[in-house]
Protein backbone atom coordinates (compact mmCIF):
# COMPACT_ATOMS: atom_id res chain seq x y z
CA UNK A 1 0.00 0.00 0.00
CA UNK A 2 1.38 3.45 -0.67
CA UNK A 3 0.81 7.05 0.87
CA UNK A 4 0.59 9.97 -0.52
CA UNK A 5 1.96 12.94 1.19
CA UNK A 6 0.42 16.38 0.20
CA UNK A 7 3.08 18.71 -0.66
CA UNK A 8 2.06 21.81 1.42
CA UNK A 9 1.55 19.50 4.70
CA UNK A 10 5.34 18.61 4.42
CA UNK A 11 6.30 22.05 3.82
CA UNK A 12 4.65 22.94 6.84
CA UNK A 13 6.46 20.02 8.69
CA UNK A 14 9.71 21.24 7.28
CA UNK A 15 9.02 24.68 8.68
CA UNK A 16 8.00 23.51 11.93
CA UNK A 17 11.22 21.65 12.10
CA UNK A 18 12.92 24.67 10.98
CA UNK A 19 11.35 26.69 13.61
CA UNK A 20 12.19 23.91 16.54
CA UNK A 21 15.52 24.12 15.72
CA UNK A 22 16.25 27.69 15.48
CA UNK A 23 14.12 28.36 18.70
CA UNK A 24 16.37 29.73 21.56
CA UNK A 25 15.17 29.59 24.97
CA UNK A 26 15.20 32.17 27.39
CA UNK A 27 15.87 29.04 29.98
CA UNK A 28 18.74 27.22 30.21
CA UNK A 29 19.50 23.66 31.97
CA UNK A 30 20.76 23.29 35.46
CA UNK A 31 20.81 19.73 36.26
CA UNK A 32 18.92 16.83 35.71
CA UNK A 33 17.88 13.59 38.50
CA UNK A 34 17.28 10.28 37.35
CA UNK A 35 15.32 8.14 39.20
CA UNK A 36 14.55 4.26 39.33
CA UNK A 37 10.77 4.51 39.26
CA UNK A 38 8.66 6.66 36.54
CA UNK A 39 7.17 10.36 38.15
CA UNK A 40 3.35 10.01 37.92
CA UNK A 41 2.88 13.46 39.71
CA UNK A 42 5.09 15.94 41.76
CA UNK A 43 6.12 18.67 44.09
CA UNK A 44 8.60 20.91 45.42
CA UNK A 45 9.29 22.24 48.87
CA UNK A 46 12.57 24.09 49.67
CA UNK A 47 15.20 21.74 48.50
CA UNK A 48 12.86 18.20 48.48
CA UNK A 49 11.03 16.82 45.68
CA UNK A 50 8.25 14.81 46.34
CA UNK A 51 6.56 12.24 43.85
CA UNK A 52 3.94 9.89 43.94
CA UNK A 53 4.93 6.46 41.59
CA UNK A 54 2.40 4.04 41.46
CA UNK A 55 1.37 3.18 44.87
CA UNK A 56 4.12 5.06 46.64
CA UNK A 57 5.36 8.18 47.51
CA UNK A 58 8.98 9.26 47.76
CA UNK A 59 10.88 12.32 48.78
CA UNK A 60 14.68 12.95 47.33
CA UNK A 61 17.28 15.95 47.92
CA UNK A 62 18.78 18.08 45.25
CA UNK A 63 21.59 15.36 45.18
CA UNK A 64 19.16 12.67 44.44
CA UNK A 65 19.29 10.77 47.36
CA UNK A 66 16.01 9.35 48.92
CA UNK A 67 15.13 10.84 52.05
CA UNK A 68 11.17 9.70 52.26
CA UNK A 69 9.60 6.71 50.89
CA UNK A 70 6.17 5.11 52.06
CA UNK A 71 3.13 3.51 50.22
CA UNK A 72 -0.14 4.93 49.64
CA UNK A 73 -3.21 3.75 47.89
CA UNK A 74 -3.16 3.25 44.18
CA UNK A 75 -4.39 5.44 41.35
CA UNK A 76 -3.15 8.71 43.01
CA UNK A 77 -4.50 11.85 40.91
CA UNK A 78 -2.22 14.97 42.37
CA UNK A 79 -0.39 15.43 45.77
CA UNK A 80 -0.08 19.10 47.18
CA UNK A 81 2.65 19.83 50.93
CA UNK A 82 1.67 22.52 53.38
CA UNK A 83 2.73 22.53 56.96
CA UNK A 84 4.59 19.33 56.74
CA UNK A 85 1.40 17.89 55.52
CA UNK A 86 1.05 16.10 52.28
CA UNK A 87 -2.26 16.10 50.72
CA UNK A 88 -2.90 12.83 48.51
CA UNK A 89 -5.63 12.98 46.29
CA UNK A 90 -7.44 9.95 44.37
CA UNK A 91 -10.30 9.54 42.18
CA UNK A 92 -13.20 9.76 45.02
CA UNK A 93 -11.18 10.71 48.13
CA UNK A 94 -8.82 12.71 49.76
CA UNK A 95 -6.00 11.66 52.44
CA UNK A 96 -3.74 13.39 54.26
CA UNK A 97 -0.23 11.79 55.82
CA UNK A 98 2.43 13.18 58.12
CA UNK A 99 6.29 13.58 56.50
CA UNK A 100 6.57 9.89 57.85
CA UNK A 101 4.21 8.25 56.41
CA UNK A 102 1.45 8.03 58.96
CA UNK A 103 -2.06 8.73 57.92
CA UNK A 104 -3.51 12.20 59.59
CA UNK A 105 -7.13 12.17 58.40
CA UNK A 106 -8.95 11.51 55.23
CA UNK A 107 -12.56 11.78 53.58
CA UNK A 108 -14.75 10.70 50.66
CA UNK A 109 -15.54 12.92 47.75
CA UNK A 110 -18.76 15.00 48.39
CA UNK A 111 -20.62 13.94 45.43
CA UNK A 112 -21.52 11.09 43.44
CA UNK A 113 -19.67 9.57 40.66
CA UNK A 114 -16.76 12.02 41.29
CA UNK A 115 -13.86 11.63 39.52
CA UNK A 116 -10.86 13.84 40.85
CA UNK A 117 -7.91 15.26 38.76
CA UNK A 118 -5.90 18.05 40.64
CA UNK A 119 -5.94 19.79 44.19
CA UNK A 120 -4.42 23.36 45.41
CA UNK A 121 -4.42 24.54 49.26
CA UNK A 122 -5.24 28.36 49.99
CA UNK A 123 -5.91 29.43 53.56
CA UNK A 124 -7.99 27.19 55.46
CA UNK A 125 -9.34 25.64 52.38
CA UNK A 126 -8.80 22.53 49.93
CA UNK A 127 -9.55 22.95 45.98
CA UNK A 128 -10.35 20.20 43.77
CA UNK A 129 -11.20 19.25 40.47
CA UNK A 130 -13.33 17.28 39.10
CA UNK A 131 -13.76 15.95 35.35
CA UNK A 132 -16.45 13.70 36.00
CA UNK A 133 -18.91 16.51 37.43
CA UNK A 134 -17.59 19.18 36.03
CA UNK A 135 -16.83 21.33 38.69
CA UNK A 136 -14.37 21.95 41.18
CA UNK A 137 -15.20 21.12 44.97
CA UNK A 138 -13.80 23.49 48.08
CA UNK A 139 -13.38 21.55 51.49
CA UNK A 140 -11.65 22.73 54.53
CA UNK A 141 -8.65 20.92 55.62
CA UNK A 142 -10.37 18.78 57.76
CA UNK A 143 -12.37 17.44 55.01
CA UNK A 144 -15.78 19.45 55.34
CA UNK A 145 -17.39 20.19 52.28
CA UNK A 146 -17.95 23.83 51.84
CA UNK A 147 -19.16 24.32 47.94
CA UNK A 148 -18.88 23.93 44.19
CA UNK A 149 -17.64 25.80 42.02
CA UNK A 150 -18.87 25.85 38.54
CA UNK A 151 -17.53 27.84 35.31
CA UNK A 152 -20.21 30.46 33.95
CA UNK A 153 -19.06 29.40 30.32
CA UNK A 154 -18.78 25.44 31.44
CA UNK A 155 -16.33 23.25 32.14
CA UNK A 156 -15.05 21.01 29.30
CA UNK A 157 -12.55 17.99 30.55
CA UNK A 158 -11.18 16.02 27.96
CA UNK A 159 -8.25 13.69 29.19
CA UNK A 160 -8.36 14.67 32.95
CA UNK A 161 -6.33 17.47 32.07
CA UNK A 162 -8.16 19.95 34.65
CA UNK A 163 -5.03 21.66 36.70
CA UNK A 164 -5.48 24.09 39.47
CA UNK A 165 -3.05 26.23 41.61
CA UNK A 166 -3.80 29.15 44.01
CA UNK A 167 -1.82 32.17 44.38
CA UNK A 168 -2.78 35.26 46.28
CA UNK A 169 -5.90 34.21 47.67
CA UNK A 170 -7.22 33.61 43.88
CA UNK A 171 -7.72 30.28 41.89
CA UNK A 172 -6.10 29.62 38.67
CA UNK A 173 -7.68 26.38 36.76
CA UNK A 174 -6.93 24.93 33.12
CA UNK A 175 -10.67 24.48 31.26
CA UNK A 176 -9.02 22.48 28.68
CA UNK A 177 -11.12 21.50 26.57
CA UNK A 178 -11.73 25.37 25.96
CA UNK A 179 -8.52 25.74 25.80
CA UNK A 180 -8.57 28.19 28.56
CA UNK A 181 -7.04 29.35 31.53
CA UNK A 182 -9.91 30.81 34.34
CA UNK A 183 -9.45 32.32 37.58
CA UNK A 184 -11.72 32.60 40.64
CA UNK A 185 -12.23 34.05 44.08
CA UNK A 186 -11.53 31.54 47.38
CA UNK A 187 -15.19 32.00 47.86
CA UNK A 188 -15.97 30.65 44.00
CA UNK A 189 -16.82 34.15 42.08
CA UNK A 190 -15.57 34.03 38.66
CA UNK A 191 -12.98 36.53 37.62
CA UNK A 192 -11.52 36.17 34.32
CA UNK A 193 -10.69 33.78 31.81
CA UNK A 194 -7.69 33.65 29.05
CA UNK A 195 -6.61 31.62 26.21
CA UNK A 196 -8.48 30.21 23.36
CA UNK A 197 -7.91 28.14 20.74
CA UNK A 198 -5.12 28.39 17.95
CA UNK A 199 -1.54 27.11 17.17
CA UNK A 200 0.10 30.09 17.49
CA UNK A 201 1.98 31.69 20.96
CA UNK A 202 -0.64 32.85 23.99
CA UNK A 203 -3.12 30.16 22.76
CA UNK A 204 -3.75 27.02 23.30
CA UNK A 205 -4.60 23.93 20.47
CA UNK A 206 -4.85 20.07 20.45
CA UNK A 207 -8.15 18.04 22.62
CA UNK A 208 -6.88 19.45 26.25
CA UNK A 209 -4.91 22.13 26.52
CA UNK A 210 -2.97 23.88 28.80
CA UNK A 211 -2.70 20.43 30.29
CA UNK A 212 -0.61 21.59 34.02
CA UNK A 213 0.03 25.49 34.88
CA UNK A 214 1.97 26.67 37.84
CA UNK A 215 3.18 30.58 38.88
CA UNK A 216 6.84 31.52 40.04
CA UNK A 217 7.92 33.56 42.98
CA UNK A 218 7.63 36.92 40.92
CA UNK A 219 3.53 35.97 39.54
CA UNK A 220 4.30 34.70 36.04
CA UNK A 221 2.03 32.00 35.23
CA UNK A 222 3.15 29.30 33.24
CA UNK A 223 1.28 26.97 30.86
CA UNK A 224 2.47 23.19 29.62
CA UNK A 225 1.25 21.67 26.74
CA UNK A 226 0.76 18.69 25.06
CA UNK A 227 0.62 17.23 21.90
CA UNK A 228 3.76 19.14 20.41
CA UNK A 229 4.86 20.10 24.33
CA UNK A 230 6.16 23.28 25.28
CA UNK A 231 5.93 25.77 28.18
CA UNK A 232 5.14 29.34 28.02
CA UNK A 233 4.76 32.48 30.27
CA UNK A 234 2.03 34.83 30.82
CA UNK A 235 1.27 37.95 32.74
CA UNK A 236 -0.98 38.32 35.53
CA UNK A 237 -3.13 39.57 33.29
CA UNK A 238 -2.95 37.02 31.48
CA UNK A 239 -0.74 38.57 28.04
CA UNK A 240 1.19 36.19 26.80
CA UNK A 241 4.86 36.66 26.93
CA UNK A 242 6.87 33.94 25.35
CA UNK A 243 7.59 30.42 25.26
CA UNK A 244 10.27 29.12 27.81
CA UNK A 245 11.10 25.73 26.47
CA UNK A 246 9.86 23.85 23.08
CA UNK A 247 9.58 20.15 22.26
CA UNK A 248 13.31 19.47 21.73
CA UNK A 249 14.41 20.92 24.92
CA UNK A 250 11.77 19.21 27.02
CA UNK A 251 12.50 15.62 25.57
CA UNK A 252 9.93 15.06 22.96
CA UNK A 253 7.52 12.95 23.41
CA UNK A 254 3.86 13.99 22.99
CA UNK A 255 2.87 14.17 26.70
CA UNK A 256 2.37 17.39 28.55
CA UNK A 257 5.47 17.68 31.16
CA UNK A 258 4.21 18.49 34.72
CA UNK A 259 5.65 21.76 35.98
CA UNK A 260 6.80 23.87 39.23
CA UNK A 261 8.25 26.43 40.29
CA UNK A 262 10.70 26.79 43.57
CA UNK A 263 12.58 30.55 43.42
CA UNK A 264 13.87 31.09 40.55
CA UNK A 265 14.45 27.33 39.77
CA UNK A 266 12.02 25.98 37.59
CA UNK A 267 11.25 22.00 37.56
CA UNK A 268 10.04 19.81 34.77
CA UNK A 269 8.53 16.35 35.42
CA UNK A 270 8.65 13.60 32.46
CA UNK A 271 8.68 9.61 32.69
CA UNK A 272 11.50 9.29 35.09
CA UNK A 273 13.63 12.41 35.28
CA UNK A 274 13.28 15.63 36.72
CA UNK A 275 14.96 18.71 34.74
CA UNK A 276 15.99 21.82 36.68
CA UNK A 277 16.06 24.81 34.67
CA UNK A 278 16.79 28.91 35.55
CA UNK A 279 16.85 32.08 33.57
CA UNK A 280 19.40 32.82 31.63
CA UNK A 281 19.23 36.25 32.55
CA UNK A 282 18.80 37.21 35.70
CA UNK A 283 16.53 39.88 34.77
CA UNK A 284 14.20 37.17 33.04
CA UNK A 285 12.39 37.17 35.92
CA UNK A 286 11.56 40.77 37.03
Amino acid sequence: MAASVNKKELAYAESSLEEENAFVSPYEKLSELTFPVNIDHFECVGETLFFVSGANVYGYNIKGEMVISFAVKPKVRDIAIEEEMIYVLYPTFVEVYALNGEIVRSWEACSNLSDYCSLAIAGDFVFVTDASNKNMCKYTKEGGFVTFIKSPMGFIIPSYAFDIVTRNDTIFCSNSGRHLIESYTLNGDFIAAFGGQGSEAGFFTGCCNPSFITFTPQGKLLTSEKGTPRISSFDRNGSHREVLLNSRLLGGGVKAYEIKCVENRLYVAGKNKISVFKPKNSLAEN
